[in-house]
């Protein structure tokens, strides 16, 4: 077997990919945010495979500007993986020092070898301190300088837990053995794939009532930059009568970072909180952020089809998981309310409010894994603020990417994609967002300043959290749920209601 031919072989049995079903219909590339930014936008990269070009492949540029978003996949008409096939390749690129050296792959590079050793040394990532190491390792100091500032002066940052190492998980020896696991085989075969009508189907909402613990997996984001997601979900479940459990010794999911650069990294630090919140007894387990739900649920399908994955994750954690605990989002844990229960306890309608629904694209796809919404016009979270009162408008950006985490290493490319969302937004009539995801919220709300500079096109838009307006519809003021913390000023709209 030639090494063309073993490059081939290796990508087919770490994305499942027939790479021959692919017959260059250009819907991936149609579709992918950030084609224009490409040398070799999805289709050209799938042709290289296919053609047995591998080593072309894996010096694109465009392996740094895939923003993870799996519109390519979902869109597929031969159910090709090809959101798969950029990250192994990318993977691959890495591994074997065959990369491109263009900017963009030295910046996406310094971000994710800075997270990735961060969640290596803490177990969950401590955010000051990746923000250090990047910059030292891009020489980026100036960006977000101000916005750095703001934040630990709002206490999103805090200084002390980068110095004091307080916010880090006691199972670091746990954290440590999956790493050097990662490290012997990183590519788990995947499922082999064919082509097959696509039709989705909602999975049935779990029954969630007053007077419920549900399990609480806040991830690192809202225990820090996004702290009032934290804030606001807290608030938001005690006032529809939820107790929250936190899953104890909670690790990083390995995020963005992980899931671009090392598969089985990817699955084996959810697969720890997956172990962890089955031991603990947890059914259900709220996972605000869109990321951290979407990387858990993936992997505790991953874990009830494979035995092996499962023996493995005992022999580093001692625990076995059974994957008894499913994992929602906050839409989710609403949609699995009794409406009736939610309107009686709306103290301040959302009345004259027109919010653009932002999904993204992490709460919707992959359909077969995730099964919430429609993954091309989700509608649930109009149905939600509908129900508090509010007008939700209808557009066509809701299931577009931001930008995910590319925030910092991709800052031009992030501010394209927020000013197309933003512009469709506001030209549909909308006077705010909502979304239930950290990274949106970030790249909308935080890029937004730089992104108005830039384009001058668009007026300022608040970006709430869906937790906030829930539970100031409920009755909280919008100072308890931190509304004033946002970067684009927050407070005047709702507190007209």
């Amino acid at each position: 077997m030639t090494v063309k031919d073993t490059l081939k072989h290796q990508l087919e049995e770490s994305t499942g990919n027939d790479y021959n079903c692919c017959y260059q219909c250009g819907k991936c590339t149609a579709g992918c945010p950030a084609g224009t930014f490409m040398d070799s936008p999805p289709a050209r990269i799938m042709r290289l495979v296919q053609a047995g070009y591998i080593e072309d492949a894996l010096k694109s540029e465009a392996l740094w500007f895939c923003v993870g978003c799996m519109t390519c996949t979902s869109r597929c008409p031969q159910n090709m993986d090809i959101a798969a096939t950029m990250d192994s390749l990318r993977a691959m690129a890495l591994e074997k020092g065959i990369v491109s050296e263009n900017r963009s792959k030295k910046l996406v590079t310094a971000f994710h070898v800075s997270f990735l050793n961060n969640v290596r040394k803490h177990g969950r990532l401590e955010e000051l301190s990746l923000i250090n190491s990047y910059k030292l390792r891009t020489r980026t100091f100036l960006q977000d300088a101000e916005s750095g500032v703001k934040m630990i002066m709002s206490g999103k940052i805090n200084p002390l837990h980068t110095l004091t190492g307080k916010g880090g998980v006691k199972g670091k020896e746990q954290i440590v053995k999956i790493f050097e696991a990662s490290k012997k085989e990183a590519h788990l075969s995947a499922p082999k794939r064919r082509p097959i009508k696509k039709d989705f189907t909602a999975k049935a909402a779990r029954s969630i009532k007053p007077g419920m613990t549900i399990g609480y997996y806040p991830g690192c984001s809202l225990s820090g930059t996004a702290r009032e997601y934290d804030i606001s979900v807290k608030k938001m479940c005690s006032l529809l009568g939820l107790k929250l459990q936190e899953i104890e010794d909670w690790n990083c999911c390995g995020a963005t970072s992980a899931h671009a650069t090392n598969h089985k990294l990817a699955v084996l630090l959810p697969a720890r909180n997956q172990a962890l919140a089955d031991a603990q007894g947890l059914d259900l387990v709220l996972a605000p952020c869109a990321a951290c739900q979407n990387r858990q649920v993936t992997t505790r399908q991953s874990l009830l089809d494979s035995q092996e994955l499962r023996e493995e994750v005992r022999s580093i954690t001692g625990i076995e998981p059974t994957g008894r605990a499913e994992f929602i989002g906050v839409t989710q844990l609403l949609e699995a309310m009794d409406p009736e229960e939610i309107k009686k306890r709306v103290k301040k309608p959302l009345t004259g409010l027109h919010l653009a629904c932002y999904y993204g694209c992490l709460l919707v796809r992959p359909m077969e894994a995730m099964g919430f919404d429609d993954p091309e016009n989700p509608l649930k979270m109009e149905a939600i603020m509908t129900a508090l009162g509010a007008t939700p408008i209808e557009w066509a950006f809701k299931i577009e990417c931001c930008g995910a985490g590319l925030t910092l290493a991709q800052q031009p490319l992030v501010e394209e994609l927020t000013h197309s969302i933003a512009k469709n937004a506001a030209d549909n009539g909308a006077e705010a967002f909502v979304v239930a995801c950290p990274l949106c919220q970030a790249n909308l709300d935080m890029r937004q300043g730089s992104m108005r500079k830039r384009f001058g096109d668009v007026k300022e838009m608040p970006v709430y959290y869906i937790s906030e307006l829930v539970a100031i519809a409920c009755g909280a003021d919008p100072s308890d749920v931190a509304v004033g913390e946002h970067f684009v000023p927050a407070l005047d709209l709702v507190s007209k209601l």
